[in-house]
């Protein structure tokens, strides 16, 4: 038995207690940024509202893009292709190192360093670029292209006709959930 598997054997931690153990970690970030510790309709309540009205996009297509990439885990990682770590999207918003470039934070989405990666998942500069990433698309876009050029890029949209009718479909379904709420 390896000495990391007797620690948490002698703990009484089984690899569902630490599994367990992450998700209580989650639940307590997310119970500190609910809707009703913020004041608001969401979780992070105050951070979308502060970024959505900088860039000057609604509040609520911000925290449905939140809830839909993610499900406001502000750890949720996705590593489309772990051999190209620049495919990969980070945080509430899924924010992918490219955007994260053309933003202004990573100066390689290629080669980006742990730091780079560690400030796109902090919540508030993870809102802050995704925020901004949406108000780019609606500015050349109508409201459906936008949405969902958030979640493939354009390239993705318009070189390869990637249409992800599902993606908006669940978009619009939470933007209109926080706007009528």
């Amino acid at each position: 038995m390896s000495p990391v598997v007797a620690v948490l054997v002698v703990a009484g931690l089984t690899a569902a207690g630490v599994l367990a153990f992450r998700r209580k970690s989650y639940a307590e970030t997310l119970e500190g940024s609910s809707a009703e510790a913020a004041g608001g309709r969401w979780p992070y309540y105050d951070l979308v509202v502060k970024y959505a009205e900088k860039y000057g996009v609604e509040p609520a297509l911000v925290a449905a893009h939140a809830r839909v990439e993610s499900g406001w885990d502000p750890l949720s990682e996705n590593l489309e292709d772990p051999s190209l770590d620049y495919d990969s999207s980070y945080g509430l918003m899924q924010v992918q190192l490219a955007t994260a470039q053309d933003f202004g934070k990573v100066k390689n989405y290629r080669s980006a360093t742990p730091a780079e990666i560690s400030w796109l998942m902090y919540p508030e500069h993870n809102i802050q670029v995704g925020a901004w990433n949406i108000a780019r698309w609606q500015k050349k876009y109508s409201f459906d292209v936008a949405v969902q050029m958030y979640n493939v890029g354009e390239s993705g949209y318009n070189k390869y006709g990637y249409r992800n009718s599902k993606y908006l479909a669940r978009v619009k379904e939470a933007y209109n959930e926080y706007r009528a709420g």
